[in-house]
C-alpha cells in the first residue's frame, strides 16, 4: 500500500515493506544498521516519484553523500514485522537535502525509528557546491518548493 502527497510546502512518501529474515541480528531482533539501510531506499523510491533520482544527479555533474545523519531508536522490528516508512522532504534555501523518516509498525502502531539526514552536492571532480546547482533550482521550482526557515 502507497500514499504519496504533495504541496507547496511538502514532498512526502510513504509505503510499507516486510522485515527479512537476512536483516536479523543474533537475538532475532532486526539489526540497527539495517535501517540505514531502508533509509537509502527510501531515498531511492522518493527520487523515483518525485523525478529526482540519484542517477539524474550523477548525470548533471554531481553526486550527494550523506553528510549528517540522526537517528533515535524507539522500538525493536523482528521478523516478518510489517512496517511503514514515510520518508518528508525538508525544503531550505541552501544547497541540500535533508529528509525527515519514520518507520512505524501498523499492528500496533509502535515507532520505530524517527531519523533525518542531510545530503550535501559534491561535483564529480569533488568540490562541495555551495549554491544550489541549476538542475536543484529546477527541481525545486517544479515542485513549488518554499524553504523551511530552520533548515
Amino acid at each position: 500500500m502507497s500514499q504519496d502527497s504533495q504541496s507547496a510546502q511538502e514532498l512526502s512518501l510513504s509505503y510499507e515493506f516486510q522485515v527479512p529474515f537476512y536483516d536479523l541480528d543474533g537475538i532475532q531482533m532486526v539489526w540497527h544498521g539495517n535501517y540505514v539501510k531502508y533509509m537509502e531506499d527510501a531515498r531511492e523510491k522518493f527520487g523515483a516519484k518525485f523525478g529526482f533520482e540519484y542517477l539524474h544527479i550523477f548525470n548533471s555533474g554531481y553526486v550527494a553523500p550523506v553528510v549528517d545523519m540522526h537517528l533515535k531508536y524507539r522500538a525493536s522490528a523482528r521478523i516478518s514485522d510489517v512496517l511503514q516508512m514515510t520518508i518528508k522532504y525538508i525544503p531550505t534555501r541552501a544547497a541540500k537535502m535533508v529528509f525527515q523518516y519514520t518507520i512505524t509498525r501498523p499492528k500496533d502502531n509502535a515507532l520505530i525509528i524517527e531519523a533525518e539526514t542531510t545530503q550535501l552536492f559534491v561535483s564529480r571532480s569533488g568540490v562541495f557546491e555551495t549554491s544550489n546547482p541549476d538542475f536543484y533550482a529546477d527541481w525545486k521550482k517544479r515542485w513549488n518548493i518554499v524553504p523551511n526557515k530552520k533548515h
